[in-house]
């Protein structure tokens, strides 16, 4: 089983858990998804502005090969929860100790995280 740790920049700090809520629904009901945990992450001030995150834990029960095609699948899937849910901005997923915005995973990236 792999853990997926993503990290979803909010466009502002209101109503964190209700969205939360929304985004793990929404990944809790797709057929790669084992099991999904989101919450919000404390808000910190960067420079002028608030940034406000919700940090998202996916497993998916699956390792290898199946594990990268799942991860492939879910690719997509995350980038549609940005344009379809009002609010999110950016996603950054964990690989290893860095984080790659969700746009510039690589085969690479997939690989390392069916490794992890």
């Amino acid at each position: 089983m792999a853990e997926v740790l993503l990290h979803f920049e909010m466009s502002d700090a209101q109503d964190l858990d209700g969205m939360a809520e929304l985004v793990e629904r929404r990944l809790s009901g797709l057929d790669m998804v084992n099991d999904v945990e989101a919450a919000p992450e404390e808000t910190r001030l960067t420079g002028l502005e608030i940034a406000a995150a919700i940090a998202v834990g996916i497993s998916i029960a699956k390792s290898g090969r199946e594990l990268v095609a799942e991860l492939r699948k879910l690719v997509p899937e995350i980038k549609g929860l940005i344009g379809d849910v009002k609010g999110l901005k950016n996603v950054v997923v964990e690989v290893g100790d860095r984080r790659v915005p969700v746009s510039e995973l690589t085969d690479q990236h997939l690989e390392e995280l069916g490794k992890g």
